[in-house]
């Protein structure tokens, strides 16, 4: 039998050393770019062994570095507070009261998978991103420490006792994201954000390794041809539209990647005070969702996705308003009778007949077309830039000017403020939809604010922040600017439900 007691200052596994080391070491791979000013210098003689040895003594440095990161970094439970001691010559004590913690989440890399440990990451309220990160303990060591800084339950955890806790909070499987709904989820993916970024790199390299290929037939003529002859590639719109056909199909491969590696085998677990979510394909998370911590969710939908039969969540918790998109918590491929028991268990949320809709005022839509006018004015600039043909000019504003003027209409129409009982849904979106729900009893401060402009054409903004973020009601106007800040209010000073 093995007990666990964290009263007393201790290490994780010495194991951590290899995370600690791998971590220094990606990176110090993602910062390679600083070596590219040597590879194309023509001052340094043998560039491949004066680069080799100086990553030989970074990666020298970086293993003292792991192992100082290792010993000089202890933690303990004392009392109703978490302890953790870190740094040699910068010290850094930090203690966190257990009442605070919002949720303790396991993650285990390939590397974690491979010497068979978890990475514990711990969550508190109000926490801009994860305050506390345990790279290395052993997965009942985790599931310990978890159940303390949950529960609170024993000084020294045994065995036993851990196996008893984890049989009464087994759940049970509610949703499994099979092969076939991931495929679904990488086609309906927005591959027009993805698109853009590719046309942003390639024409960045093209310019970099222009000089660098100038020795080679093929490659160098071509870059150069490219580089050179810009202003005919540009003017043309055939060869303008067959680029977009092909970096629209590398970018549906990129989601295709992305979605499998993110969300393979994405499970939902439901326990007693709440959700387990399960997912990835060499990174392995494991986040739990208490309900009466989750503040909102965001459902993000589109056509493909609405002939699929699909839509994805974002669920938002209290303390990760400033989280990193990649680390907050997405269903993705949920179908609409799991999104309405998703909704029923967050907020007790069930759709009726007597909701009270707000919708923003006119100036909204004229504000938004002043705001389209200057980027087509910029755009057209930059066409200018290019020295456009006339004809090519015209064309080309045939079809952007049509279309930005639908993204319009379309963010207006899709823009509305529903009362269904206690939930509020805000609605937006474009091309896309976007719903958020929430019990309005969890606003912690509702703002009134008006521009001079909005104030001359009577209408108001409203902020309501909560424990992860704020939620925007623009261009009201102004006596349901009024109205739905009394109502808020009044609902939060009246409700005796705990919001964390």
């Amino acid at each position: 039998m093995s007990n666990y007691s964290f009263d007393e200052l201790g290490r994780q596994s010495p194991k951590g050393i290899v995370i600690n080391y791998g971590v220094l070491l990606y990176k110090l791979v993602k910062s390679f770019w600083v070596f590219i000013p040597i590879v194309f210098s023509d001052s340094i003689d043998n560039k491949l062994n004066y680069i080799l040895c100086l990553l030989g003594i970074l990666a020298l440095v970086l293993l003292v570095v792991a192992v100082v990161q290792y010993l000089y970094f202890k933690f303990k439970i004392d009392g109703d507070y978490f302890i953790l001691n870190q740094g040699m010559i910068f010290k850094k004590k930090t203690s966190i009261p257990l009442d605070r913690i919002q949720s303790v989440n396991f993650k285990q890399n390939l590397i974690h998978q491979l010497i068979n440990v978890t990475q514990v990451e711990i969550q508190t309220a109000g926490a801009k991103d994860i305050e506390v990160s345990i790279k290395a303990i052993s997965r009942q060591k985790a599931e310990a420490l978890k159940k303390r800084l949950q529960n609170n339950i024993e000084s020294v955890i045994s065995d036993e006792v851990l196996n008893e806790v984890a049989e009464v909070n087994e759940g049970k499987l509610i949703y499994k994201l099979s092969i076939i709904d991931l495929l679904k989820v990488s086609f309906s993916e927005n591959h027009i954000r993805s698109f853009f970024w590719i046309i942003a790199i390639v024409f960045s390299f093209s310019y970099q390794l222009r000089d660098y290929f100038k020795d080679f037939d093929f490659v160098g003529q071509a870059i150069n041809y490219a580089v050179n002859n810009k202003s005919l590639f540009t003017g043309s719109l055939l060869l303008l539209g067959l680029a977009f056909v092909i970096g629209l199909i590398i970018s549906i491969v990129v989601s295709f990647v992305r979605v499998f590696l993110r969300h393979f085998e994405q499970n939902v677990i439901k326990r007693n005070d709440g959700i387990q979510v399960s997912e990835g394909l060499f990174t392995r998370r494991e986040d739990v969702l208490k309900i009466k911590k989750i503040q909102y969710s965001v459902t993000v939908t589109n056509p493909i996705k609405q002939k699929l039969g699909i839509q994805t969540i974002k669920i938002k918790q209290a303390g990760s308003a400033k989280t990193k998109k990649k680390k907050l918590v997405q269903l993705v491929g949920v179908k609409n009778l799991f999104l309405s028991q998703l909704n029923q268990l967050f907020f007790n949320y069930e759709p009726t007949d007597n909701k009270e809709t707000y919708k923003p005022s006119r100036y909204y839509l004229f504000r938004m077309f002043v705001r389209t006018f200057i980027l087509l004015l910029i755009i057209n600039f930059v066409f200018f830039l290019n020295q456009l043909s006339i004809m090519n000019w015209i064309l080309a504003n045939a079809l952007i000017i049509p279309i930005a003027i639908l993204m319009v209409l379309l963010k207006f129409k899709k823009t509305y403020f529903d009362f269904d009982g206690k939930t509020l849904l805000v609605g937006n979106g474009k091309i896309g939809t976007v719903t958020t729900i929430i019990e309005y009893f969890k606003t912690q401060n509702v703002t009134y604010s008006q521009s001079f402009i909005q104030k001359r054409r009577g209408v108001a903004t409203l902020k309501l922040q909560t424990a992860s973020g704020v939620i925007k009601l623009p261009c009201l106007h102004e006596e349901d600017a009024r109205t739905i800040q009394e109502r808020i209010v009044s609902e939060v000073e009246g409700s005796t439900k705990d919001w964390i």
